[in-house]
């Protein structure tokens, strides 16, 4: 159960940490399935972490390939959670995808929101490995609440210089759109260069204990420097309203070309096979 004084943290300062949320059967499973997954890489495999400096990999949508990730998806706690924090009784899967840092990775995530989907969008992100506060995912609370869509520096010089794997992942599916529409966006603040500046949330986590945050927190990670993996399973959830924002696009022409069975239009709300409906409560 999560209870009112829970979701109205999380409307309030866009990020929760809620114990024990999963048990360790699931944990198990989500752990099999990134085994399975680094075995045979879906289309949407990225490796990000340069030679030499440990290993950092993730998958998205390779729950069609993967059974423990489907199992995952539509029968752990995650639906339910989702469903209660954004006050629905049915929630759609927007997307299945997972991250594993090895020790000695120096790739940090970057500060970045989910904004490719407007409208009512939430994440539950379940650490499968004990994570310290300072090798956590943290958030600038309250930033979904600021009113801006933001993208990376590079979006605004459109710089010809290539990017680490990471970045450019980030500027792929974050940050590509028309460079005259530039007016629409907020440039992503510098937080680490001024943290003091800025309230930022984290948690020591454990095996099965969740994040759940809104899209639009501004959230990022540091490497690790951790002596053991630093795995996490994610999944993102919708209700009927939310849309494919204009600058989305760009994520859509990628599902294609790997061969995804997808139809979505901009401004249009999220439906279709690749994005399942679930009524966790029935």
């Amino acid at each position: 159960m999560i209870d009112e004084d829970l979701v109205q943290s999380l409307d309030r300062d866009g990020a929760i940490c809620l114990r024990g949320a999963f048990a360790q059967d699931w944990v198990d499973l989500a752990a099999e399935g990134i085994r399975c997954n680094l075995k045979h890489p879906g289309p949407m495999f990225q490796s990000f972490s340069p030679e030499g400096e440990g290993a950092f990999y993730s998958d998205i949508w390779s729950r069609r390939q993967i059974p423990q990730f489907e199992a995952f998806a539509r029968q752990s706690p995650a639906a339910a959670i989702a469903a209660r924090c954004l006050r629905t009784s049915t929630v759609r899967l927007l997307q299945d995808t997972w991250f594993s840092k090895s020790p000695g990775t120096q790739a940090r995530t970057p500060w970045h929101h989910d904004n490719v989907v407007l409208g009512p969008f939430c994440s539950v992100w379940v650490t499968l490995d004990p994570i310290p506060r300072e090798a956590a995912l943290e958030f600038v609370r309250g930033s979904h609440r600021w009113n801006q869509l933001f993208m990376p520096a590079n979006f605004f010089e459109n710089a010809e210089s290539d990017l680490p794997a990471v970045e450019e992942f980030y500027a792929r599916y974050h940050g590509q759109f028309d460079i005259a529409a530039r007016e629409t966006f907020s440039r992503v603040p510098d937080i680490e260069a001024r943290r003091e500046d800025y309230d930022i949330l984290s948690w020591d986590m454990e095996p099965g204990d969740c994040l759940v945050f809104h899209a639009r927190t501004l959230h990022g990670s540091a490497g690790n420097n951790l002596t053991h993996d630093s795995r996490r399973m994610v999944t993102r959830w919708v209700d009927e309203t939310a849309v494919l924002a204009p600058h989305g696009r760009v994520v859509v022409d990628r599902l294609v070309a790997e061969g995804f069975e997808v139809d979505l239009a901009v401004g249009a709300p999220i439906r279709g096979n690749l994005f399942p409906v679930i009524s966790p409560f029935a």
